[in-house]
């Protein structure tokens, strides 16, 4: 059934009258009357009883009403549904985040699209900054949540925040007593870190910050995780430069300490894929994400 014949039906059956449904139509009498008959004639009844001076509904005409009511309702339904997702009111968005996001930075984008866009639903996967680039290339997520990564062809990356690094030492070092810490004060430590091969861009942050302060960081043991760099960290095993966040990961024997310098930071960034190959959901997100933390 097509709508103008629904709407048409509807508003004669709820106003008695074809002369008055007619007028807030806004169409002819004559009109109106044929359009309920080719209704009439396609659902095999009739529908309405027809005098000079008012019409009422038949038996089918009653049930038809209630049919053609959830009609309407479902069309204004799927139409308001289509806006939403072009709006980028609705839809999931896939996101991508690294490991270090999901203590602070991920709950509060959920609670910001929660309250800014809740048809909004987020399908979260944890995976590195360079696993990230790939799989947003692929289409296999659609938003990434990074670390140092400023430009990269086909997609659109903002900046979110800048977060602090400190320094991971066991209790026990002579660093841990320390309010701040120089990093020429680090030339002589053992650094546990992130190994090239998967966290590269981090790693190489870490290793220019040091460079700057005039050495090469001796690296004695390489982890992914950072729980496990914290654990290692807290066997002794060596220091750790990591970002604020990761202080959220409570272990013995291990005390985060600030760094003096002020270029000491780790930026993060939104990433999405350029253009029409974004969803509007995708790009809503990073517009919430963004105007939150700025």
């Amino acid at each position: 059934m097509n709508l103008k014949s629904l709407l048409a039906f509807v508003e004669v059956a709820q106003r008695g009258h074809f002369g008055k449904a007619a007028l807030q139509l806004g169409m002819t009498q004559s009109g109106l009357s044929q359009l309920i008959k080719t209704l009439e004639k396609r659902i095999g009844a009739p529908l309405i009883y027809r005098t000079t001076r008012s019409v009422s509904l038949t038996e089918a005409g009653e049930v038809y009403l209630k049919i053609a009511r959830e009609l309407i309702d479902s069309h204004r339904l799927a139409d308001q549904k289509m806006l939403d997702f072009l709006q980028g009111d609705e839809g999931i968005v896939r996101l991508g985040f690294v490991a270090s996001a999901a203590l602070g930075i991920i709950p509060r984008i959920a609670a910001k699209l929660q309250e800014a866009a809740p048809g909004i639903k987020l399908s979260l996967r944890e995976m590195t900054s360079e696993e990230q680039l790939s799989r947003l290339k692929d289409g296999e997520i659609d938003v990434g949540l990074m670390r140092e990564i400023r430009e990269y062809t086909g997609l659109v990356i903002a900046p979110l925040e800048k977060e602090p690094l400190r320094i991971a030492a066991p209790m026990t070092h002579a660093l841990a007593s320390k309010k701040s810490i120089s990093l020429s004060e680090l030339r002589s430590e053992n650094f546990v870190m992130f190994p090239r091969s998967s966290v590269s861009f981090l790693h190489d942050h870490i290793h220019r910050l040091c460079n700057d302060a005039g050495f090469t960081p001796h690296v004695v043991e390489e982890a992914m995780q950072f729980a496990t760099i914290l654990g290692l960290v807290s066997s002794n095993a060596g220091i750790a430069i990591v970002p604020e966040s990761i202080r959220a990961i409570q272990l013995p024997n291990v005390a985060f300490i600030p760094i003096k310098e002020s270029g000491a930071v780790s930026q993060l960034y939104l990433a999405r894929r350029s253009g029409e190959r974004a969803s509007p959901a995708a790009k809503r997100l990073v517009g919430i994400a963004t105007e939150a933390a700025n």
